[in-house]
């Protein structure tokens, strides 16, 4: 019986990633759409922006302090699709009754409920995604996790345009009764999820609180990329408002919907390049650090043209690097973690990627009267010096380099040109860089492609 179900469960592996994809999409348009509604709506009901902001952090801040308990729960349950369904009903839950009561109910009680919310925010993130492998395949996994990522992208432009719309068309309050019910047709999807069920083995330690934590820290190449893939999103999570000042500068702040338009379309491609040519999943540590040196060299560089339009080429560049940076980043936290505590690992990583964001948008926040190409070099500096950091640990530190992969065996170590030459394959076979020569030795070549091609999917 059990091979019928597998075979079965092969056969549907298209029509189960569109209804993962659905379902994910629709929650997370109401996460990323929260973000504009809820400062729309409190200047609606309050005429203060500043109460908005608090509103937003109110809901980001607990990402990183319940991101553990999110994974554990979900790791421990016999059924992961309830508990990831019923904190997205939880998160719905919250942002219609934010949507009703503020400006009627104590601010107080707002917050606490927008806190409720914010704790659930985990499972939309990190604990969907950490799914993907067992409704796929592990084979398969790469390929979805480009899907994923694009379709995230899709989410974060889409939700903050229909919470805006919505507002515009009809008020605030019915924006974020849009939201919520988005977000409820994302957790009956959920909930619909073929996610097979967690098998009890006896003998074995359930996952503690701090499982999920200790593992990153115990396995090199997740602390490396967990570690500086935080470091370098405080940048990039503070571009919205350098945008703004840098489209003021110019005097055209219209523009700067312009400048993230193009980071989004750059995003979109990076994705859809992945998903089209997937690499190895051991190589994804070493994409992961690379493409954050690739995403923040444009933005240092369009702090040196005076033409927004030449700004608006370089953001779009910037994005490109952004989509392999989010799939290698799910591929790498997959290969590395185990089975057991996988939830975790990846709540906790998207908790501190969103945490590191809105540190990076509130100290922006201080240093606004800063020239806008100082604030690019800004932004710039902490994608470029995390990725440096990352990529020189992962090609030179010996425990790194030679950390078994969890979920299949691989030489222990590889020449660093063939690790190099990974992350230059992947641009090289998208991007038709076809001058790029690689100096790998032949032996390295043979066990290079062996392992690719055990990896990747078909095209």
């Amino acid at each position: 019986m059990v091979g019928v179900t597998r075979d079965a469960r092969s056969d549907h592996r298209p029509r189960i990633l569109a209804h993962y994809l659905a379902a994910a999409v629709a929650a997370r348009l109401a996460d990323e759409g929260a973000r504009v509604c809820l400062v729309l709506l409190a200047l609606r009901q309050t005429g203060s922006a500043g109460v908005g902001g608090a509103m937003i952090a109110a809901l980001l801040v607990p990402h990183v302090v319940a991101a553990p308990l999110v994974g554990v729960v979900i790791d421990r349950a016999r059924h992961p699709r309830w508990p990831l369904a019923a904190m997205v009903v939880i998160f719905a839950t919250s942002l219609l009754l934010v949507g009703l009561l503020l400006g009627q109910a104590p601010l107080g009680l707002v917050f606490a409920i927008l806190l409720v919310g914010g704790c659930c925010g985990p499972a939309i993130t990190g604990g969907l995604t950490s799914q993907l492998p067992g409704l796929v395949g592990a084979n398969r996994s790469p390929r979805a996790f480009g899907l994923d990522s694009f379709f995230y992208n899709v989410a974060s432009m889409a939700g903050p345009a229909i919470a805006a719309v919505t507002a515009a068309a009809v008020n605030p309050v019915a924006a974020q009764c849009l939201l919520a019910c988005s977000a409820v047709l994302g957790a009956v999807g959920i909930a619909t999820l073929p996610i097979a069920a967690h098998q009890t083995q006896s003998g074995k330690a359930r996952p503690s609180l701090l499982s999920g934590a200790r593992e990153i820290m115990h396995q090199p190449r997740l602390r490396i990329v967990t570690i500086t893939s935080t470091l370098g999103q405080i940048g990039p999570g503070a571009l919205p408002v350098v945008a703004a000042v840098l489209a003021t500068s110019v005097a055209k702040p219209a523009s700067s919907g312009l400048l993230l338009a193009t980071i989004a379309a750059g995003s979109l491609v990076g994705s859809l390049l992945w998903t089209w040519h997937p690499i190895a999943a051991h190589r994804a540590p070493l994409v992961t650090t690379v493409s954050m040196i690739g995403i923040g060299t444009p933005i240092a560089a369009a702090a040196a043209t005076p033409s927004l339009a030449a700004a608006a080429v370089l953001f779009g560049v910037s994005g490109i690097f952004i989509g392999p940076f989010g799939s290698a980043l799910f591929t790498a936290r997959n290969q590395y973690a185990t089975e057991a505590n996988r939830t975790q690992v990846f709540t906790i990583g998207a908790g501190l990627k969103v945490t590191a964001s809105a540190v990076g948008a509130a100290l922006i926040g201080l240093v606004t009267t800063m020239p806008a190409n100082a604030l690019l070099l800004l932004v710039a500096t902490s994608p470029i010096l995390a990725g440096t950091l990352g990529t020189v640990l992962l090609t030179r530190h010996p425990t790194a380099r030679n950390s078994r992969h969890v979920h299949e065996p691989r030489p222990a170590s590889l020449p660093r040109s063939s690790q190099i030459g990974g992350f230059l394959d992947f641009w090289r076979s998208n991007c038709g860089f076809a001058g790029v020569r690689l100096s790998l030795p032949a032996a390295a070549r043979r066990v290079t492609s062996n392992n690719s091609g055990s990896m990747n999917v078909p095209r």
